[in-house]
């Protein structure tokens, strides 16, 4: 990181707590390493625990007292720990004065708006880690939203400024309810690896209708491809 960013970021990150405990959650050693190395030696921050799975994390909270959080949005669970948005929403609802910073890969437009909804604080794209994942820190850290540059054209601006000017107000949701039942139905048996022939045969509509409420699905959802839509169902539970 270029030396005036990283003496703002811990400017920032400094001037309201001497000492960010910081819990990591990972399951990529290289990732944590990672994480760890950009820390290591910031008098102002101390990684007090580390998790690789939904489960271990919820564990960890319930026991070490931290003042951030750094998770990755898709770790293994064992348990109904799960993880993605069930996660972060579990995470909120136990944690509700928590920051927390999703480090991960997804660049999927539906479940980045679905990470906001679920009250993350902020987003950094894996890639862009060492360039501002400290800066995130420090804008978190003083109650303010980060979003790096990788992923704003997946939230839009709109969302952001909502979102940065009331933090109690609920961000742009990508959520099932907003899928009309048919819609959603389609949406699960597509994600379930059925074709849009065997859909129709299934629910007893003409391929064309099938084909159409998919498309339809997709374009309120902001998806663009099939992959997308299979990540969303599985961040949704719709699997």
């Amino acid at each position: 990181m270029p030396p005036v960013l990283e003496s703002v970021a811990t400017l920032a990150i400094s001037h309201s707590n001497p000492t960010t405990r910081i819990v990591i959650a990972d399951d990529h050693p290289v990732v944590m390493l990672g994480v760890q190395a950009l820390l290591k030696g910031r008098g102002n921050m101390e990684v007090v625990g580390e998790a690789s799975s939904g489960a271990e994390l919820v564990a960890l909270l319930a026991s070490t007292p931290c003042d951030l959080l750094i998770t990755d949005f898709s770790m293994p669970y064992e348990d109904d720990a799960g993880d993605g948005l069930l996660l972060l929403r579990r995470l909120r609802r136990d944690h509700p004065a928590l920051p927390i910073i999703v480090l991960t890969m997804v660049h999927n437009p539906a479940l980045v708006r679905g990470m906001l909804a679920a009250g993350v604080n902020g987003m950094v794209g894996k890639v862009a880690m060492m360039k501002e994942l400290l800066l995130a820190i420090g804008a978190v850290m003083n109650g303010r939203m980060y979003i790096c540059e990788s992923m704003r054209e997946d939230v839009g601006d709109r969302v952001i400024s909502r979102t940065q000017a009331d933090a109690s107000q609920p961000a742009a949701s990508n959520d099932p309810a907003i899928l009309s039942q048919r819609e959603a139905e389609v949406v699960r048996l597509y994600a379930q690896g059925l074709t849009v022939t065997q859909i129709a045969e299934h629910v007893h509509r003409s391929v064309k209708t099938v084909s159409q409420q998919k498309n339809d699905a997709m374009r309120k959802l902001g998806i663009t491809s099939n992959t997308q839509l299979f990540e969303y169902a599985r961040a949704y539970g719709l699997l």
